[in-house]
């Protein structure tokens, strides 16, 4: 199960572990054009953050359907 937000300055996207395992986890997509992606950890009480770039996030994307390699994605604007 997921949730999505749309704030002022980014887009949330919350995907919820329904097993209850793990965590929440959070995709902040941001005006700055970074992605953050974070989740909570209650041992030090507080967020555990990784920051990329929107590209790294679209390798991570398209790597999930990819072969074994090396790939380079070209992004194209619409028209």
């Amino acid at each position: 199960m997921f949730t999505v937000e749309f704030e002022p300055d980014a887009s949330i996207i919350t995907t919820i572990d329904e097993s209850a395992e793990c965590e929440d986890v959070e995709v902040i997509l941001g005006d700055d054009a970074l992605v953050y992606i974070r989740q909570f950890d209650h041992d030090v009480n507080a967020y555990d953050m990784v920051i990329l770039t929107y590209q790294q996030f679209l390798d991570i994307y398209a790597g999930l359907n990819s072969t074994e390699g090396v790939f380079k994605l070209q992004l194209r604007r619409r028209e």
